[in-house]
């Protein structure tokens, strides 16, 4: 018997006349692909309606025929989408470009009222569809709205925007598009270009995409918008501390601290589980005493009611107080002051305890947020006087959150 390793096979490939038939084809295809592709991205395609969303991503000169066009088309309600600035925040203030970009708008002499569906900083994927959520959620704070809009939007990102938009709003809404020219690249031979390349490539890879895979939860990324909200407010309440204490005009900081050993406040990881509902009961029965500090001086203070909460499986509960001197203050007469102490003191955080401000509670339910609680002036030099914690709001447990102690020493 004969032992074969090996066998063959006939194999068919194509003739001369196949080889360019098949070029053939696919030059078309390719042909048909250059010339139509941003054809079929840029969407114009506008609805009857007098509510308007301006993509706020747009350059300037798109943005000022969006405002042109609602002026002239008599709309009524205008909102401008963003994502959040990445970079030089503290130098220009502004956190969100939907902010800079109703900032140039009203520049233009918009008088109308502007809503921001700005994203917060905690969502980095699929923010168009996000801005979309964003947006549907002011619509559904304003049922009198009908139940339609135009998106203003750029170039080849149109179409995806659109689909965008239609996954978020659904069937019941009616939504149009404009679309402007992106005069950054030739429309027409785009691919000769690099931006254009770029542009019209990854938008007809992200389209088909979202038009095969993407199918969103819309109540999940309702979810992690206000959890990025949140989020967003506790940092935007820490930089300005920052922004306090970098200051040698108002920081709290002695001078050798500030020219020698300066750094900005320590924090806890921002932590939802110490974001806690308490119930509030009113007790402003009792007499106005003086409040005992590290100093002689006594602030006049009453207590004006106390916090029951849960942390884990112990309930616990805390005594607010009312500032006498600032109970007709316009600034700070609205807000209890909660002063405390917890098992993190002298560990990793400020040993003589620290502090939080309550806005009185118009009902018995209200948010007691442990991710803003501060450290007393006390903490970064000792020519201030603070308020020692009363003994009834020692708290038995751990306390991870909010601002940390500055230094070993305290």
């Amino acid at each position: 018997m004969k032992i074969r390793l090996f066998k063959k096979k006939t194999c068919r490939r194509p003739t001369l006349l196949g080889w360019l038939l098949t070029g053939l084809i696919l030059f078309i295809v390719v042909k048909l692909l250059l010339i139509n592709s941003y054809r079929f991205l840029t969407v114009n395609a506008p609805v009857k309606s007098k509510n308007m969303i301006i993509e706020g991503w747009i350059p300037d000169y798109s943005l000022k025929k969006a405002v042109k066009l609602f002026k002239k088309g008599h709309y009524q309600n205008l909102i401008v989408t963003g994502i959040p600035v990445q970079q030089w925040q503290s130098v220009t203030g502004v956190h969100n470009v939907a902010e800079a970009t109703a900032a140039e708008i009203k520049k233009m002499g918009f008088t109308d009222t502007i809503y921001l569906a700005g994203i917060p900083s905690t969502i980095l994927r699929d923010r168009t569809y996000s801005m979309a959520v964003m947006s549907k959620m002011i619509f559904e704070q304003h049922p009198q709205w009908d139940k339609s809009f135009n998106i203003y939007s750029l170039g080849v990102h149109s179409r995806r925007s659109l689909l965008m938009f239609k996954k978020a709003f659904g069937d019941e809404y009616k939504i149009g598009i404009y679309a402007d020219r992106d005069i950054s690249f030739d429309p027409v031979h785009w691919w000769q270009n690099s931006k254009g390349f770029r542009n019209v490539g990854n938008e007809l890879m992200a389209y088909c995409f979202v038009r095969l895979f993407f199918h969103p939860d819309i109540e999940h990324y309702k979810k992690k918008i206000a959890e990025g909200q949140y989020i967003d407010s506790i940092l935007l309440i820490r930089q300005k501390a920052v922004e306090e204490f970098s200051d040698p005009d108002k920081t709290p900081l002695d001078s050798n601290r500030f020219y020698n050993n300066y750094h900005d406040p320590l924090y806890y990881d921002i932590d939802t589980m110490f974001r806690l509902t308490a119930q509030f009961t009113v007790d402003t029965g009792g007499e106005i005493f003086g409040m005992a500090t590290n100093t002689a001086r006594k602030p006049k203070y009453r207590v004006y009611g106390h916090l029951k909460f849960r942390v884990g499986d112990t309930v616990q509960t805390l005594t607010a107080y009312q500032n006498i001197g600032f109970m007709d203050d316009p600034e700070y007469g609205g807000f209890l002051f909660i002063p405390f102490r917890d098992k993190t003191n002298g560990k990793t955080t400020y040993g003589a305890g620290r502090y939080l401000d309550l806005k009185i509670p118009a009902s018995g339910s209200t948010v007691l947020d442990f991710n803003k609680a501060y450290n007393p002036y006390c903490a970064y030099s000792d020519r201030w006087s603070c308020p020692l914690v009363p003994f009834e709001n020692h708290l038995n447990i751990y306390i991870l959150a909010g601002e940390k102690k500055y230094s070993e020493n305290h």
